[in-house]
């Protein structure tokens, strides 16, 4: 996503992390993906706003994310549940008048690339 948002930073693209949830609370993922940063057995599911914006930070400090984050809702009233569900690394992709172009429940970089080509005329 790194390289997509550079790539469209100057057509009029913004790029905004939504933190909605933990991805593996308790889990270690740290073999599969080869990295440490992912083992999450250390954490819990976020109860409350502040744990989850402290999970948040945690994730900006840990993976050098550059772009803005908001932090959903906890619970059915989610921003994520409103969209149509789906995982830690969905994506959403809102056009300029507030319109849902693209819904991904699991985040797909082609297939994004391929629709802000389209929308910006690349």
């Amino acid at each position: 996503m790194d390289k997509i948002a550079a790539d469209f930073k100057d057509k009029g693209v913004d790029f905004y992390n939504v933190y909605t949830r933990e991805p593996h609370p308790g889990e270690d993922y740290s073999e599969k993906n080869d990295d440490k940063r992912f083992d999450f057995t250390a954490k819990k599911a976020t109860k409350t706003y502040e744990e989850r914006q402290a999970y948040a930070l945690e994730m900006i400090e840990s993976f050098g994310n550059n772009r803005p984050i908001m932090i959903d809702r906890i619970g059915k009233d989610c921003v994520q549940n409103s969209l149509g569900g789906g995982a830690p690394n969905s994506l959403a992709l809102i056009d300029r008048e507030g319109k849902l172009v693209l819904w991904q429940a699991w985040s797909n970089a082609e297939e994004l690339r391929a629709e802000l080509e389209e929308m910006t005329g690349q």
